[in-house]
């Protein structure tokens, strides 16, 4: 986890050189960029950046709950007087916590690299980091339910993954957006909280139909509500 949080830092690092190195040599590159690594822009280029990260949180959530079941350590808790709303409760508490930690990293990121930007602080556009938060819950209770519903960590990290990777990306632009409705496959599980961070440059092509990010935060929120609540009912009806 902390190789993880060490290394939203190392990708942007990369990035922001790259960046350096290419408006150096094509100064042209600066217009079409945008400034990516300045305030306000860098509070969603870091976000975005960093989401590309965020399956390994999921992979880790999934091996340590699916250890759980394995080793039937979970059965032991409850042996040993936890209740199963209790034991539950703080795999749940362990998704937030990771999350904020992903957004505490977000933000320090953000604040080193504009500055070393050369702009001026601002806290203009910073609601990206909220939305940092949203997508990290989102991603991570996701791949908790995945471990809690299939019980072996293999299962789950196939389903995590590829539904992740592939399965949401072809069912929302080529399919759900071109043939069904504009909008419909921004309301996708992960897409949803895709959209609120979207890809710093380009955006306004790529993501031109979005919704209003009033209504994608709300569907993020049902998600969750959902993860959360199908994950205790799975785990409260189950046999240990």
């Amino acid at each position: 986890m902390g190789l993880y949080l060490i290394s939203i830092v190392a990708i942007n690092y990369i990035a922001f050189y790259i960046y350096k190195q290419t408006v150096k040599d094509m100064p042209m590159a600066e217009a079409i960029l945008k400034s990516p690594y300045s305030f306000p822009k860098v509070w969603q280029t870091v976000g975005w950046m960093g989401s590309w990260l965020l399956y390994f949180p999921g992979i880790i959530i999934i091996l340590l709950a699916s250890n759980e079941f394995s080793f039937k350590t979970h059965r032991q808790n409850i042996i040993d007087g936890w209740s199963r709303n209790e034991f539950v409760y703080t795999k749940l508490m362990l998704v937030v916590i990771v999350s904020i930690a992903i957004t505490i990293i977000t933000t320090i990121t953000s604040v080193i690299f504009g500055l070393a930007s050369g702009s001026d602080f601002t806290l203009d556009n910073s609601i990206n980091i909220s939305y940092v938060f949203i997508q990290s819950l989102s991603y991570i209770s996701l791949a908790l339910l995945c471990a809690v519903v299939f019980r072996r960590s293999g299962v789950a990290l196939i389903v995590f993954v590829i539904y992740g990777l592939i399965f949401e990306s072809i069912l929302c632009f080529p399919v759900l957006n071109r043939y069904v409705q504009p909008q419909l496959g921004f309301f996708l599980p992960l897409e949803t909280t895709d959209t609120l961070v979207p890809i710093p440059f380009a955006h306004k092509t790529i993501y031109k139909n979005a919704p209003d990010a009033i209504y994608l935060l709300i569907a993020a929120l049902a998600y969750l509500l959902l993860y959360f609540y199908l994950v205790t009912k799975k785990f409260k009806t189950d046999d240990l």
